[in-house]
């Protein structure tokens, strides 16, 4: 029988994850740019997302790779950080040909508010997800099919 810890799976992972990159980057730095402005994991100021409407990424089994904005291109699997009842667009490439989606999901890993997009499945094919409205539950955005390489973060933070 197992016992009920009071967090998920997903939850446990984070916070191993997390802890993994603390040791290995060995808790350096202030959290700033060198402007005094806080900077997130991914290099962005604080300010820099809440001008962002649009994600594009790049889809493949390995992961999703960020390329608009400029300041998650590159990058894979990039934590997000979305502004509570700010709408957004989601919108990929497939680049390997295999079938993708993307969806949003909560921390329970449900879908939410039907926030996934079509599958696609043949290289270079392009999909978007409109309309997303960012709220507190939202924890992941994640591909059905690749779960376990091809999922990210979310954050969300009120103006």
């Amino acid at each position: 029988m197992t016992e009920n810890t009071g967090f998920s799976r997903r939850t446990a992972l984070k916070i191993a994850g997390v802890t993994g990159m603390a040791v290995l980057a060995g808790c350096g730095g202030d959290g700033e740019n060198g402007n005094g402005a806080a900077e997130d994991g991914n290099g962005a100021a604080d300010e820099d997302w809440g001008a962002v409407e649009e994600f594009y990424f790049d889809g493949q089994v390995s992961h999703w790779g960020g390329i608009e904005p400029a300041f998650l291109e590159g990058e894979e699997n990039p934590t997000l950080t979305l502004i509570e009842g700010q709408e957004y667009t989601f919108r990929w490439v497939n680049n390997d040909g295999q079938t993708h989606n993307l969806e949003i999901r909560d921390e329970n890993d449900e879908v939410i508010d039907d926030y996934q997009s079509d599958d696609v499945g043949e290289e270079g094919e392009e999909t978007s997800l409109e309309g997303v409205v960012a709220t507190q539950e939202m924890t992941t955005y994640i591909c059905q099919y690749h779960e376990a390489t091809q999922v990210g973060d979310i954050t969300i933070e009120s103006e």
